[in-house]
């Protein structure tokens, strides 16, 4: 199974995110985005890979370990961005401003966790939320429509838990289930 860790969000934060897909949507033009299923947007702290049930149990390990002692916090969404940059992007996304500090430092957290628990994986987390995948080039003007859309929009959300999530790829894209979920305090 393909593994990852994440967060998940509540109904209001994610309709403010559906709000922003949507405008940004309206302003692609027609197939230039792969757009995400809004009941599948969620911040990846980790992506795992292929696991086993030895990794699985791992995961399930290193995420105890990770989470130990962290309280619940909250976060805001930001502004619109991409990876892996503005001239050629793939990946269109949401960040999260306030908050991103503590988004960061459980990103460091589980990492230590899950590779104490013997797991390899890319450490590399921003915190975001994707929205869209690129496949055709974007209107000229789409950016700073959509940003200045994006950082109108802004909504907090209470970050309360980490799930560790299996993802299976299907033709008409990934479908998402948790195998495992840590509260935080």
């Amino acid at each position: 199974m393909r593994l990852f860790v994440a967060s998940s969000f509540g109904p209001d934060f994610t309709r403010n995110l559906k709000a922003i897909a949507d405008y940004a949507r309206d302003n692609a033009g027609r197939d230039t985005v792969k757009w995400v299923d809004p009941a599948q947007f969620h911040l990846t702290y980790a992506f795992l890979g292929e696991a086993d049930g030895a990794a699985l149990a791992a995961a399930k390990k290193g995420l105890d370990a990770g989470l130990e002692g962290v309280v619940s916090f909250k976060a805001v969404s930001g502004g619109l961005g991409v990876f892996p940059s503005a001239r050629h992007p793939s990946v269109l996304w949401v960040g999260l401003g306030e908050g991103a500090a503590e988004l960061r430092e459980l990103a460091r957290r589980l990492a230590e966790g899950l590779k104490g628990a013997g797991l390899v994986f890319e450490d590399r987390f921003e915190p975001h939320v994707t929205i869209g995948r690129v496949k055709r080039p974007l209107p000229e003007n789409f950016f700073r429509r959509a940003a200045d859309y994006a950082a109108s929009r802004k909504a907090a959300a209470e970050i309360v838990s980490v799930e560790l999530m299996e993802s299976r790829l299907t033709t008409e894209g990934p479908v998402y289930r948790q195998v495992y979920s840590k509260r935080l305090l």
